[in-house]
């Protein structure tokens, strides 16, 4: 995996790409103005375009980044009865075979994958949310009902945060929108600042803000007249898998990651992938280079004397010329104070994650060849690539070693000095001292 992508949040798919849009709405009262300077807090979200959808009780902003569709996908967008809106950031994968399930009674006016949303709707109610695949977060507006509803994907990959003001309701798809009311709290959350000091980041409902939260993956909100509830519509399945070799294991998930990739690749503005060399993003892009008629273009950063010890671009070169990519680097010269001043700007929350600077870089290059990049996000989490997941397996095999031998062990490791080999020492006092402890607390304690 490509060291500028590592993830501190639990990202949970390996082929991922990141087409933004930001939505915004405001629920029981009006204010033009107001929606006005949320939705345009948001532009660097969607530089193409903006819309508004406003009633008395309901109103939406949108800033668009055109992916699918680019002349008919204007936002908001209704059904064809105009009895229901949408306000949508992301992608539906599968919604070319969702248009075929509806095509004999309702009659699509775009190719947008937006306009599934309201024709599903009208036909299945709230409950099409388990039928979409894909990474999304929408604002849906049943106006017959009155009814309002806010939908984050199945594992979170796209923001949706909204604040409760008494029977009224603001969202947005980041918080600094919200923060336009002057009624919302700016004041820190302190479970959410202790949680953040543990994870290196604020999971949901919690955000940094007290008068500000998440809607967590895999659920929707509902508002109607002044009440909102939370429902969760999906979560991981928590089963055991049937024991399988590594081959049988092999053969069922490859046809599985092939079919990630190519619903990924549904687009009418020009893709690439970000490529370390690593087995993550090497894995994508010779699965790209397959599906796609021309070169895939490919992109790497590169950190020069400096890091040395981080320097990717030569095998990226080598897998490149082996999959025969339009092959693009970025040699990181990086102004720390900077680059900080734009994270601040770009994370409204504290986010521990310092590879996101690379990350920013990164992506500001590749806008310049594309629209749209694939990244190998997810892999280590999925397939156990990070020492700490195969400390897990290793402890297993300590257990066994009886301890007064595991104390000599830990005590070796302790007194040597090598500047070389201090990081190793470490990583094995924390193995040996988290041996005896419960698989959820030896894992934490790691982490």
């Amino acid at each position: 995996m490509a060291a500028c992508l590592g993830a501190s949040r639990p990202l949970g798919v390996l082929a991922f790409h990141f087409p933004m849009c930001g939505i915004t709405g405001i629920a029981g009262f009006e204010d033009p103005e107001l929606l006005r300077r949320m939705t345009a807090s948001l532009r660097h979200r969607g530089p193409d375009e903006e819309g508004f959808y406003e009633t008395a009780k309901v109103s939406f902003g949108h800033r668009r980044l055109s992916i699918i569709d680019l002349e008919h996908g204007q936002q908001p967008m209704s059904s064809n009865d105009r009895k229901a809106w949408v306000c949508f950031n992301g992608q539906i994968y599968n919604h070319s075979e969702l248009r075929k399930g509806l095509s004999d009674h309702y009659d699509f006016q775009t190719n947008c994958d937006t306009e599934i949303l309201p024709a599903l709707y009208q036909d299945q109610g709230i409950g099409m949310v388990t039928k979409l695949r894909g990474m999304f977060a929408f604002a849906l507006w049943d106006e017959s009902e009155e009814t309002l509803y806010l939908v984050r994907d199945r594992i979170g990959v796209k923001p949706l945060y909204y604040a409760p003001l008494g029977n009224r309701l603001l969202f947005a798809s980041e918080p600094k929108a919200l923060l336009e009311h002057p009624e919302v709290s700016r004041e820190i959350d302190p479970s959410a600042l202790q949680t953040y000091l543990k994870l290196l980041y604020v999971p949901p409902p919690l955000s940094i803000f007290r008068g500000v939260r998440q809607l967590p993956p895999g659920h929707f909100l509902k508002w109607k007249d002044g009440e909102l509830s939370v429902q969760r519509y999906w979560e991981v399945p928590t089963e055991l898998a049937q024991a399988r070799t590594e081959d049988e294991w092999a053969e069922e998930i490859e046809p599985v990651l092939r079919d990630a990739i190519r619903m990924r690749l549904m687009s009418d503005v020009p893709l690439g992938a970000f490529l370390s060399g690593g087995i993550d993003s090497s894995t994508i892009v010779s699965i790209m280079a397959e599906g796609v008629s021309e070169r895939v273009k490919t992109f790497c950063v590169g950190f020069g004397e400096e890091g040395k010890a981080y320097e990717e671009r030569p095998i990226a070169r080598r897998v490149s010329e082996y999959f025969n990519t339009d092959h693009h680097e970025i040699e990181i010269q990086l102004d720390v104070v900077q680059a900080m001043e734009g994270m601040v700007r770009g994370f409204d929350e504290p986010f521990g994650n310092p590879t996101a600077m690379l990350s920013s870089e990164l992506s500001r290059f590749t806008r310049q060849h594309v629209t749209v990049a694939l990244a190998g996000d997810g892999g280590d989490e999925l397939f156990g690539g990070y020492p700490r997941y195969q400390g897990m397996i290793l402890s297993e095999w300590i257990r066994k070693i009886p301890k007064p031998i595991r104390g000599m062990i830990g005590s070796f490791a302790g007194e040597k000095e090598s500047s070389t080999a201090r990081n190793y020492r470490r990583w094995l006092r924390q193995l040996l001292e988290g041996t005896d402890k419960e698989p959820a607390q030896r894992y934490s304690d790691w982490v």
